[in-house]
């Protein structure tokens, strides 16, 4: 199914992240009333002021509360797919040092041997958290994708949904340092009459272009895996402990430098994670957000810290009678910042058919590198995985065993990889609502990789943010097309996972939520506010009440608007609006970025925005707009044009 089936074509490189990371912690910001926790001050500017403070006295280490390193409190939320102006220092022997197409296969393995081969990957999206305080509901809202030039061969792809991060992998890499361990599967799909395929003389896209019109395809599937993350732009600090105090030190020393009027020096800290990734044909019946294709799910399951062992993570797979196709992407893990992949020898892969002789059949044997298992197939070391995206092409016997038979990998030490047939995959993974809707969540039943399923039994449980169960056991039956609905009603401000378990009377999940194991629909509902919505249209309200709760979170937004300016505010009154409208929450320039702002703070904004205007600012506090120097936004907005 989609990207692991031909045509196909491969990319990789590397990708920024930029969030604010403030709201991650509960003492900063309350996930449930979606408020910024501002400390006791004389008025709501001094508040936002000594919030800022705050949050930038949280950027060091501090050893009493090792989970709190709000390494990037003045960022943009902006992410990236960027170049790289000099080969990177953790990997020097990388042939590819920018993001591109690296590879296309059209059924005989991936070969650079195309003109769409060298391409750039463009894409600029914002990471925003359904559930903050957790890492398992990444998003990245966007408005379109690129892979080629204006004029070239190219595929431009506008926005159907947002990039949904699934899998998160614990253990793909022993640096310790925030999550420069993990690595993610991100994916979205696009429709066809969003997608714009340039082919030119380029036989993969002209391949492609001919594979949109097969019957049952309805458009494109973007799937990548971003890995190795490294903060503050050196790889050191993920073995330095010393020098990750030192610095973060300096970047406090920083965010705290002050010219002469007393104005801070905005300066946004992004990450930077190595990138592969693939594009294929997405067709009917399949997520648009994750793999919906065979699940190989992980045998063990690291947990945060350098002492754990390395595993194997979740991969996929799909079966197309003597073509076995296996994502790796985010499976493999390595030893270290050189990326040199974990060898844990030839890997087996087998059917489990128990009509056969000894209840298995091996299919193909993946090897790690030439040298050391010569004869292979196929191989796993980081010159193949980086050459191939992790995906793997085998040749099997269809006929030797059933293609129901759950597939397993093993390796000469024990089994790193067992199918779990049955899959519960939502609609909607990820959903905002509003404390007074009621609403229904879809999952569909994935037998094999395929939708189907109709009867089985599922029981559904609701976690919080500490993995307590908040609702269920469920009793649902899927209907007989193997879909099944989960009734979200009215119900307080809160966030849950809704987590589907295979079988009646299942028990909620052993730790908690796992992502290498459990599918899951993220719910986030936030607060009515209808006492903030019946206030008085006043500059004081509005900015107490509303504004003050991003003014405080988001510094970077003092580039744009100034959110304790009521002149720019009022001027800025129909671009508010419109990137506020709920209707526009895909958007990549959706205001608040964090997209929690409330009805009732909405309905009190547009009250304000839409009230004739008094003719004089309001001061609220010393350090209010009719008291900054006149000079403050020219010097902000030359000082901060850039993102």
């Amino acid at each position: 199914m989609s990207v692991l089936e031909t045509p196909r074509i491969v990319f990789r490189g590397n990708i920024a992240w930029d969030p604010i990371v403030t709201n991650n912690y509960f003492g900063l910001y309350d996930e449930n009333s979606a408020e910024t926790v501002l400390p006791h001050a004389d008025d709501t500017w001094a508040q936002v002021q000594a919030f800022r403070a705050e949050a930038i006295d949280a950027v060091p280490p501090d050893p009493k509360k090792a989970n709190q390193r709000n390494w990037d409190p003045q960022g943009t939320h902006r992410s990236v797919f960027y170049d790289l102006a000099a080969p990177d220092s953790a990997s020097p022997d990388s042939a590819i040092t920018d993001s591109a197409v690296s590879g296309v296969d059209l059924g005989s393995g991936t070969t650079a041997d195309d003109p769409f081969v060298g391409a750039p990957a463009r894409f600029s999206g914002k990471l925003v958290d359904l559930e903050p305080y957790g890492s398992y509901s990444s998003q990245l809202f966007f408005d379109t994708m690129t892979f080629g030039i204006d004029g070239g061969c190219r595929i431009a792809a506008k926005r159907r949904t947002r990039v949904t991060a699934r899998y998160i992998n614990l253990g793909r890499n022993p640096v310790f340092y925030i999550a420069g361990f993990a690595s993610i599967v991100w994916q979205t799909s696009f429709l066809i009459e969003d997608l714009i395929v340039d082919a030119f003389d380029s036989p993969a896209l002209q391949a492609l272009q001919s594979a949109l019109g097969q019957p049952g395809v309805i458009g494109l599937t973007v799937r990548w895996v971003n890995y190795r993350t490294v903060y503050y732009d050196c790889p050191e600090l993920a073995t330095d402990i010393a020098l990750r105090t030192t610095t973060a030190q300096a970047l406090v020393a920083k965010l705290r430098l002050n010219d002469a009027a007393g104005n801070g020096v905005w300066q946004p800290n992004p990450a930077r994670s190595k990138m592969v990734g693939v594009i294929g044909l997405w067709r009917e019946g399949e997520p648009l957000h994750e793999p919906g294709d065979r699940a190989l799910l992980a045998t063990s399951f690291p947990t945060q810290g350098p002492a754990n062992p390395p595993c194997v993570a979740t991969a996929f797979a799909r079966l197309d009678g003597d073509s076995l196709t296996l994502d790796l992407g985010s499976s493999m893990p390595e030893t270290g910042l050189d990326l040199t992949k974990q060898n844990w020898g030839p890997l087996e892969v087998v059917a489990l058919d128990s009509s056969k002789p000894g209840g298995s059949v091996s299919l193909a044997t993946i090897g790690y590198d030439e040298d050391t298992d010569p004869g292979c197939q196929a191989y796993y070391a980081r010159p193949y995985y980086e050459a191939d995206s992790g995906i793997v092409s085998l040749k099997v016997d269809g006929s030797s065993f059933s293609p129901d038979a759950p597939l397993q990998v093993s390796c000469p030490t024990g089994i790193l990889l067992t199918e779990a047939p049955f899959r519960a995959v939502p609609l909607v993974p990820n959903l905002y609502l509003d404390e007074t809707d009621s609403a229904e969540g879809i999952f569909q039943i994935y037998v094999n990789g395929v939708p189907g399923g109709g009867g089985t039994e599922v029981t559904v449980y609701g976690l919080d943010a500490n993995d307590a169960v908040v609702s269920g056991p469920t009793a649902v039956t899927a209907g007989p097309d193997g879909r099944f609905a989960v009734d979200l009603p009215a119900s307080p401000a809160s966030v849950v996972s809704h987590v589907p378990l295979i079988g009646a009377g299942q028990p909620a999940p052993s730790g908690g939520l796992n992502p290498q194991v459990d599918t899951y629909m993220y719910v986030r509902r936030l607060p009515a506010d209808a006492a903030v919505a019946a206030l008085d249209p006043t500059w004081d309200n509005v900015y107490t009440r509303v504004l003050a709760n991003w003014n405080a979170m988001a510094p970077c937004m003092d580039n744009w608007l100034d959110l304790h300016d009521p002149d720019q505010v009022r001027a800025s009154a129909p671009a508010i609006k419109y990137l506020t409208d709920p209707a526009n929450l895909e958007a990549f320039s959706y205001m608040p970025v964090t997209r929690d702002m409330t009805a009732g703070e909405r309905t009190l904004l547009y009250k304000f925005l839409d009230s004739p205007s008094p003719g004089a600012a309001v001061n609220l506090g010393s350090e209010g707009p009719a008291n900054r120097p006149a000079t403050d936004r020219i010097r902000i907005s030359r000082y901060m044009r850039s993102p």
